[in-house]
């Protein structure tokens, strides 16, 4: 896809950390002397979103892969590119590091860069035929137990066949986008960005079928929750991209479709760059370093194994 030069440049500031904030105003500041109109909001709630993202040619977000995501779904049903600086932990969806905003800057004002299309997914919630609430979801959603630790039953069609039903603490379903977080933690395939698929994967299932399945985006899965007993005793939710959660009653649908909307990442590095990043970046398990291996443990007061002996 074809791009050209930002005109009206948007800056989000999604954490409250000295050197994010530090890094927008620089961004600010070179963007101004490119003659680019600039904007800036602190959060991807500010009020003033509604007046500016619409106009907007491209969006520098600087935080983590969920903020990343949170501002995808502003940014989608626009159309407005949007690209990551990373101020969080994994980084899969970032385009940056901090320390490469100096070289990645001027290509992105120069428009240099090129888009990159992401599938959304499209999620109905249903209750006796009435419908509740439609959701854009830009990593995954997920259809499972609430606060009691009891399994939900979920039984499960797919283009109006019936497949099975599940017993499990949930059912995930992820566009190739989230195939990179709980889905993988869940024991799901990583897929690659421009794969038109979703993935199903059940979360922790009791005596069902256990697989994770690819499906098409074309495909539409329908599930039905059991929720028994019925609340307070045994509740569900369905959450999406992590933020949204809603309560889920028995004999509720949940439909699953790909969804029409796109989302639009500006990407400066190249065009298969995908497994050369994601591997690198299992291997290394920034997100939980270990601890020192004499750390006490809490049970101890805090004492070493020397002051314990």
């Amino acid at each position: 896809m074809k791009v050209e030069p930002p005109k009206r440049l948007g800056i989000v500031v999604g954490r409250h950390r000295a050197e994010a904030t530090d890094l927008a105003q620089k961004t600010r500041d070179l963007a101004s002397r490119a003659g680019i109109d600039v904007w800036s909001a602190e959060q991807w709630d500010d009020p003033a979103l509604a007046k500016h993202l619409p106009h907007s040619d491209l969006v520098v977000c600087f935080g983590g892969d969920g903020t990343l995501i949170q501002g995808a779904r502003h940014t989608a049903p626009l159309g407005v590119p949007i690209v990551g600086v990373n101020f969080g932990k994994m980084g899969f969806l970032t385009e940056f590091q901090p320390e490469e905003i100096s070289v990645g800057l001027p290509k992105l004002f120069a428009g240099e860069y090129w888009l990159e299309e992401r599938r959304t997914l499209a999620v109905r919630h249903q209750r006796n035929g009435t419908l509740l609430g439609e959701h854009l979801t830009i990593n995954e959603a997920l259809v499972g137990r609430g606060r009691v630790n009891r399994v939900v039953r979920l039984h499960t069609w797919v283009d109006d066949q019936y497949m099975t039903s599940y017993a499990a603490d949930g059912l995930l379903v992820a566009t190739p986008t989230g195939s990179t977080a709980s889905n993988l933690a869940a024991g799901g395939p990583v897929l690659p960005p421009e794969m038109a698929a979703m993935v199903l994967v059940p979360v922790m299932p009791f005596v069902s079928f256990r697989n994770a399945l690819v499906l098409s985006m074309e495909n539409r899965v329908d599930v039905q929750a059991d929720v028994t007993p019925a609340p307070p005793l045994h509740e569900a939710v369905l959450s999406v991209d992590g933020g949204i959660t809603i309560p889920v009653e028995g004999g509720d649908r949940l439909t699953f479709t790909g969804g029409a909307l796109r989302c639009l990442f500006a990407r400066v590095r190249p065009r298969n760059y995908f497994h050369a990043v994601l591997v690198p970046k299992l291997q290394r398990g920034p997100i939980l370093p270990p601890l020192p291996v004499d750390t006490p443990s809490p049970a101890s007061g805090g004492l070493s194994q020397g002051e314990r002996r």
